[in-house]
């Protein structure tokens, strides 16, 4: 414990240059270290530290140490590991704030961007490998086939890919190619290789013959590929990349960015103006509510409700001296 206190004060030091302090928490499926400390973040003015715990006393001791002293902690909610890490959280902090997270969807979402950048913006048709066929691989999956790309998969528990597999091409969008198992017979080189996968791959073998040297390699599960498999990839050109879910912090941090706190406080609501009900932000009023773009200070108005969350094709005389009266109020206050 004496070996943690010092981890993390020295964390504090570098929190302490920030004007608002932040620690992430997480836990990862993996059987690792009982306590770790991850690449350090900046959002803004935000400082973040973060660590990866699978050890009870751990997290209590470094939850109680940063308690009052951060503005928030960050905890991962995905039950990877038997340790409920928000659960205890709830239970132990009381000045500082709690804010739920799912790295899983993170790491999604850093993925997305990855692959949107190198290939500007545009996946389809590109052949994609993703080896796992765990609830991150699965994710991986469905993002890849809905933008396009030519999905496959190989993972090593047959029973359960193909029920993974049946599950999400049966909600795939109607025209969308479906996921297919890899399958040795057809001659195909993969543009991607995604690892996704808890520990390391064994079946390399597996992987060279449908690498070439334009194939792009992203570690996500960390750790996937040995060193002697990546060591030759080297050698033949390829690139490598393990995955550094920073990409997406933005995503990560949507919740408390100003865009959202304005769009529940300005932009959600209902309300009478001028002796008219008006709503937006989605929600569902009645019938003849006039629907707006947003309730503080509406710029537009959208339609009429029709009562069961969508607009009416067409209005009555009296709906219409209703919208008519919103768009004078609108033009006035413009």
């Amino acid at each position: 414990m004496i070996i943690i206190l010092k981890q993390l004060e020295s964390e504090l030091v570098f929190l302490k240059e920030h004007k608002v302090k932040a620690v992430i928490i997480s836990t990862t499926a993996k059987q690792s270290t009982d306590f770790g400390i991850l690449p350090r973040r900046m959002y803004g003015n935000m400082g973040i530290s973060s660590f990866m715990i699978n050890d009870i006393d751990s997290l209590k001791e470094l939850l109680t140490f940063y308690d009052g002293i951060i503005d928030y902690f960050y905890i991962d909610v995905e039950m990877k590991q038997e340790i409920n890490l928000y659960k205890i959280a709830e239970r132990i902090v009381y000045k500082s704030k709690i804010i739920s997270i799912k790295p899983n969807d993170t790491t999604l979402e850093s993925l997305d961007l990855l692959l949107r950048e190198k290939y500007t913006d545009n996946l389809i048709d590109k052949k994609i490998l993703v080896i796992g066929s765990g609830n991150l691989a699965s994710k991986i999956m469905l993002r890849l086939a809905e933008r396009q790309a030519d999905v496959y998969v190989l993972a090593r528990t047959g029973y359960k890919l193909d029920k993974i597999m049946s599950a999400i091409n049966t909600f795939l969008p109607k025209y969308t190619k479906s996921i297919e198992k890899l399958d040795n017979t057809r001659e195909i080189y993969f543009d991607v290789i995604i690892g996704a996968i808890s520990n390391e791959f064994n079946e390399v073998n597996t992987l060279k013959s449908v690498i070439d040297q334009q194939t792009f390699l992203v570690d996500v599960g960390i750790n996937n590929f040995n060193s002697e498999f990546i060591h030759e990839l080297l050698i033949n050109g390829n690139e490598l990349l393990r995955l550094d879910t920073r990409i997406a912090l933005p995503y990560q941090m949507i919740k408390q960015s100003k865009y959202t706190e304005l769009f529940f406080d300005k932009v959600v609501g209902i309300k009478e103006v001028e002796d008219v009900t008006i709503a937006a932000g989605g929600i569902i009023p009645d019938e003849g509510t006039v629907i707006v773009d947003q309730i503080e200070k509406p710029t537009q108005v959208v339609g009429v409700a029709d009562g069961s969350g969508g607009l009416k094709l067409g209005e009555t005389d009296t709906e219409r001296y209703k919208i008519e009266k919103i768009r004078t109020y609108i033009s006035k206050n413009i």
